[in-house]
């Protein structure tokens, strides 16, 4: 059976690999929470032991697709095989919309537990690991770079002039890693925006100053990306796609009592 892109997708169950996707969101499921949850609302009727449900779909139209695997006979050898097939659901109205329904209550149930247990993990981590490091300089650098990235826009409510200083000083940011790499992360310094240089209102020109148009990030400063580098782990270790699309899926790393910098690091090296 052809998996149907999230865009025709309601839901779509993949027993194989325990997960459920809905509405291009899709999420695996540990084996307790499987075993517990799932398996008693696909068993005895969708799965068994010699009639193991693989793939089940329900799509946007109101259609229903399944296929199984059943263990039988070849009636010309005598060998007894695993047959894949599809089966037919028209006589099972009822249970089919029992079955979403069911399965969508235990995805909402998994999905918001799981984020939450995830998001304290990550907060409890950044908590216990508020040194900064190069991990992290390269983190707030690129939401520096996110947040000036409409002045880039054709449309953006500025003069040329000020372009040109956004340009300046988006550069300057990239090249942070390149010119400050050998330093310790505590010493880098970051350019102040083209705005905060006009508020400065110093008559020296952007950046020519090396101690007045530029800062290091301290702990006061450091401090207010806090939640958002938590929020941007928690989206960054649970994302993964299907069909080409963003879809959110939910892991639980492996990290024991490892700190926030060693989660960044497996994310970094695509350990997550």
């Amino acid at each position: 059976m052809e998996i149907a892109s999230p865009s025709k997708t309601e839901l779509y169950l993949n027993a194989f690999s325990k997960n459920i996707q809905v509405d291009g969101v899709i999420k695996t499921f540990d084996d307790e929470y499987w075993v517990a949850n799932i398996v008693p609302i696909l068993y005895p009727l969708w799965d068994s032991d010699k009639d193991k449900l693989e793939v089940f779909v329900k799509y946007k139209d109101g259609t229903s697709k399944m296929n199984k695997t059943k263990y039988s006979r070849n009636q010309k050898t005598g060998v007894y095989s695993w047959v894949s097939y599809q089966f037919n659901l028209e006589p099972f109205t009822t249970e089919v919309d029992d079955l979403c329904t069911r399965l969508l209550e235990k995805f909402n149930e998994y999905r918001v537990g799981q984020e939450n247990d995830l998001e304290r993990q990550l907060a409890g981590q950044f908590a216990s690991s508020a040194i900064l490091n190069w991990n992290k300089i390269s983190m707030i650098r690129n939401f520096l770079l996110m947040d000036s990235d409409w002045t880039q826009l054709g449309d953006a409510p500025i003069t040329d002039a000020d372009k040109a200083k956004w340009v300046t000083y988006r550069q300057k940011l990239r090249d942070i890693p390149q010119d400050q790499g050998s330093i310790a992360a505590n010493m880098v310094v970051f350019p102040v925006t083209p705005s905060k240089h006009t508020a400065m209102n110093d008559g020296k020109d952007y950046l020519s100053d090396d101690t007045d148009h530029y800062y290091r990030m301290n702990q006061v400063v450091y401090s207010k990306f806090a939640d958002r580098i938590t929020n941007y782990l928690a989206i960054a270790i649970s994302t993964a796609a299907i069909d080409e699309m963003p879809v959110s899926r939910v892991y639980k790393p492996a990290t024991g009592d490892k700190s926030l910098d060693e989660i960044l690091t497996m994310i970094e090296e695509g350990g997550i």
